[in-house]
C-alpha cells in the first residue's frame, strides 16, 4: 500500500469528487482513479460508491479514511520532529583528541557550541593517535579529531587541515633559516613517543635520522625545558604558536619544503547518521579553519626563522 494512493484516497473521501480532487492536487483524473483502483484491489472491497455530484465513501472506505487520517497526521508529526532536531540538535557526544591539539581547538570548540548548539552535551577525552583509533572502533568515543588520516578500514577519515611540524628551540640557539636535514640529524632533542613515531612516519624515505636525547610525553613540559633551553624539540606549530609570539621560544621550519602533519576527523564506519555529530564536525571544521587563516597551524615566510 502505497503513502501517495493513501494521500490520494484520503482528499478524494474530504472533497467527495474525484474530479475536484484532481484539480487540488494537480494529478489528472485517470491518474487518481487508478491509485483508488489498485487500492480496492488491494483491500478486496469497493471504497467509493457513485453519489449524484461526486462520490460517497463505503462502509470498508469509512474505516480506511480513519486509519489513513491517522497514519498521514503521524507521519507529519514525525517529519516536524526531525525537521526540529536537526535544526536543534541534542544529546550527548564524547570527543577525541590528541594531546597537542586539545588546548589548541578544544576551549574556542566549546564557546561555539554552547553558543549555537546549547542543547548538546559535549565531553572531551584525549589520548595518543593510535589509542583515539582504538576508542573509534570499540565505541568509547563518538569521533575524534585525528593528528594523520587513519589507516584502518573501520574508521572513515575526512582532512580538516594541514599543519607544520617544527624545530623549536630557545631563542637565540641557532641561526635564522631553514633546518636542514643534516642540522636536524645532529640535534639533539626532547620527545614523546607519539610525536615520535608520527615524526618517523613523515620523514620516511629522507636522510633525516631523529636524534632523541629526552623521551617525555608531557607537551607542556617539553615546553618549558625548551623555554629553559634544556634541549630542543619537534611540536606542531600551532602548539607554540603564542609562545613564539612573546619571543619565549622560536620556531624554525624543516626542509625546504616543510614537514606538515594532516589533521583529520575520524568516525567509526558503523556509526549511524547523527545530527549531534554533525554539529560537532562542522563546528570543530570552522575553529579549525579560523586557526589556518589566522597562521598558527604553518610559518609564513616572516616567521621562517623565529616568530
Amino acid at each position: 500500500m502505497e503513502l501517495r494512493s493513501l494521500h490520494y484516497f484520503v482528499r478524494i473521501a474530504e472533497l467527495g469528487s474525484i474530479t475536484r480532487a484532481a484539480a487540488h492536487l494537480h494529478v489528472a483524473q485517470p491518474a487518481l482513479t487508478r491509485h483508488i483502483q489498485r487500492l480496492e484491489d488491494e483491500l478486496e472491497t469497493n471504497l467509493f460508491t457513485r453519489a449524484n455530484r461526486g462520490v460517497r465513501l463505503t462502509e470498508g472506505g469509512q474505516k480506511l479514511l480513519e486509519s489513513a487520517q491517522r497514519i498521514l497526521r503521524d507521519l507529519e508529526r514525525a517529519g516536524d520532529e526531525i525537521r526540529a532536531h536537526k535544526a536543534h540538535p541534542s544529546g550527548k557526544i564524547v570527543l577525541a583528541v590528541t594531546p597537542t591539539l586539545c588546548p589548541v581547538v578544544v576551549p574556542d570548540l566549546f564557546a561555539r557550541m554552547r553558543r549555537h548548539y546549547p542543547m548538546i552535551e559535549l565531553k572531551v577525552v584525549h589520548a595518543g593517535m593510535v589509542r583515539l583509533e582504538e576508542f573509534l572502533v570499540d565505541g568509547r568515543v563518538d569521533m575524534a579529531l585525528l593528528s594523520e588520516m587513519s589507516k584502518s578500514r573501520l574508521i572513515r577519515s575526512t582532512r580538516l587541515a594541514e599543519e607544520e611540524m617544527v624545530l623549536v628551540t630557545v631563542p637565540g640557539a641557532r641561526p635564522p633559516g631553514i633546518v636542514v636535514s643534516e642540522e636536524l640529524s645532529s640535534t639533539p632533542l626532547i620527545l614523546g613517543d607519539g610525536l615520535r613515531a608520527a615524526m618517523e612516519t613523515l620523514i620516511a624515505g629522507s636522510n633525516i635520522e631523529l636524534q632523541v636525547d629526552t623521551e617525555l610525553n608531557d607537551h607542556e613540559t617539553i615546553r618549558l625545558m625548551v623555554q629553559q633551553g634544556v634541549g630542543s624539540s619537534i611540536l606542531p606549530h600551532s602548539s607554540v604558536y603564542r609562545e613564539c609570539a612573546r619571543g619565549l621560544v622560536e620556531a624554525h621550519r624543516i626542509t625546504e619544503q616543510g614537514v606538515f602533519r594532516t589533521l583529520a576527523l575520524g568516525v567509526a564506519i558503523n556509526r549511524g547518521a547523527s545530527s549531534a555529530r554533525e554539529a560537532v564536525a562542522e563546528m570543530a571544521s570552522q575553529v579549525l579553519s579560523d586557526i589556518e587563516a589566522e597562521g598558527r597551524l604553518h610559518l609564513d615566510f616572516d616567521h621562517r626563522a623565529a616568530a
